[in-house]
């Protein structure tokens, strides 16, 4: 039969291997999240500088449409 140290010692070894596994999935779990997180840094700031150039766009294409010179044009082509 077991003795109670004899228990004891085994139950030790199966704790330690098990912490052991689950410090490896933590880990490896960690560098799956970090290059998520990288991967969307990127996707974010590309959308970022998108938006600002459709920003300047609509600014300029406002710009045309409240200028006088622009509605004059657009008159003219209504009546030709």
């Amino acid at each position: 039969m077991w003795s109670m140290g004899g228990i004891i010692a085994i139950v030790a070894i199966v704790m330690g291997c098990l912490t052991s596994i689950v410090k490896m999935i933590m880990r490896n779990k960690s560098k799956v999240h970090q290059s998520e997180i990288s991967r969307l840094e990127g996707e974010l700031s590309q959308t970022q500088a998108h938006c600002q150039r459709l920003e300047e766009r609509v600014a300029v294409l406002e710009r045309i449409v409240t200028d006088s010179g622009f509605e004059t044009q657009q008159e003219i082509s209504r009546l030709g």
